[in-house]
């Protein structure tokens, strides 16, 4: 049965299944909404959502359903513009304290009645379990805002314009980082609108964000695209600095790292390129397996609508961060009844705000960072008592 959730907020619990209002509990009998939310964590939920890719539920609609749908919607803003207009303030009023419930229910009638239309016109995703996991690790890091230190910010901002628009951004608050599941043709997370920008601080300033525990440690897997080209194509990758590996393999040893990392990097995003010649980089052997009529069909689900030019460049970065991100969902749970938990995570790269009085689970963290779907992925650490000023650290 599907059902609809009447508020995103904690303390404004409501559900409306089968024509009836619930507001004390979520009944039993329900499976499949539009989309996720915290107060089901541990339901054996469907999320119509999830099923179409991120869609809005207007997109998602189908032709006869979306004329219905925008009356309801109008009718629900509508409610919502008179309240605002009468300056009630909408912070300290739930949904259906403002909304009648009958024009309430035919808003929850509209959207059960789309969700059911996908839920019977598309299989269950591959990556149903996993996104929901990612979700659920989004809204927990949200529940952590990020800890500045203003005197650092105040200081770097005389002289450095991104950290005096940082400051200005902050006001004097923490924050926390929104991630957007959905904001990226790729899966790669963003950032919501208002979220601290941890996808765009600027190293030089990043000396502002500091932990609530003890250290942050951070974990990054070691050329985590070039590797996924190598595991899609040939199953294993190098157990070794895959930049080094490359200067070795590809270029004779004949450039120092940096240069074999920039001249192979040029290559892998152009498609026009012929500079490299070698079986551990076949392009045709990859999209030949993974893209097909215009679609790219990632090993983790995903399907990514691609011209020629962007369908390795998708496939690549695509099945990179959903490898990275399976392990930093794997992490989240590992972590949960420990005082450490997970910071952020950006592109191929998770820190942990640590305790040290966690420090023995490091190792098992970085096994479980490192042993991906698609292989074992090599990866450095690097722990400090701010995000700029972080140093690598191993152990045997």
């Amino acid at each position: 049965m599907n059902f609809q959730i009447l508020d995103d907020r904690a303390e404004c619990f409501g559900v409306y299944s089968n024509g009836k209002f619930t507001y004390d509990r979520i009944p039993d009998n329900v499976t499949g909404t539009w989309n996720w939310d915290r107060r089901l964590d541990n339901r054996n939920v469907c999320y119509a959502s999830i099923y179409t890719g991120g869609q809005s539920i207007s997109e998602a609609a189908p032709e006869h359903l979306r004329p219905r749908y925008k009356k309801r919607e109008d009718k629900i803003k509508a409610f919502i513009n008179s309240a605002v207009n009468a300056k009630i303030k909408l912070s300290e009023l739930c949904l259906f304290d403002v909304i009648p419930e009958q024009h309430l229910m035919h808003y929850c009638e509209i959207k059960n009645d789309i969700c059911d239309w996908v839920f019977k016109h598309n299989e269950k995703p591959q990556n149903h379990g996993f996104m929901v996991d990612l979700h659920i690790m989004a809204h927990q890091i949200a529940k952590n805002p990020i800890l500045i230190d203003q005197k650092a910010l105040k200081r770097t901002s005389k002289v450095d314009l991104k950290a005096k628009t940082l400051l200005k951004t902050l006001n004097g608050k923490n924050i926390p980082i929104c991630y957007d599941v959905w904001g990226s043709k790729t899966g790669r997370l963003t950032t919501k609108k208002g979220s601290f920008p941890i996808m765009y601080l600027k190293k030089e300033i990043a000396n502002c964000v500091v932990p609530k525990n003890d250290i942050f440690v951070s974990f990054d897997l070691n050329g985590a695209e070039v590797r996924a080209f190598i595991s899609l194509s040939t199953g294993t990758t190098p157990e070794v600095d895959i930049h080094e590996w490359n200067r070795e393999h590809l270029f004779d040893g004949k450039y120092d790292r940096k240069t074999a990392k920039t001249k192979f990097l040029a290559w892998l995003y152009n498609p026009n390129s012929t500079a490299i010649d070698s079986e551990y980089y076949d392009r045709r052997l990859l999209l030949n397996k993974y893209y097909k009529d215009g679609i790219v069909s990632t090993p983790f689900g995903r399907k990514i609508e691609a011209d020629d030019f962007h369908a390795l460049n998708y496939l690549l970065q695509s099945s990179s961060s959903d490898n990275c991100m399976k392990q930093a969902v794997k992490i989240n749970k590992f972590v949960q009844n420990t005082k450490s938990f997970v910071h952020s995570v950006v592109h191929d790269s998770l820190t942990i705000d640590l305790k040290l009085g966690d420090r023995g689970l490091l190792p098992q963290i970085k096994e479980i960072f490192e042993d991906t779907q698609l292989g074992w992925f090599m990866s450095s650490i690097h722990a400090g008592h701010n995000l700029r000023d972080l140093k690598e650290v191993s152990w045997s």
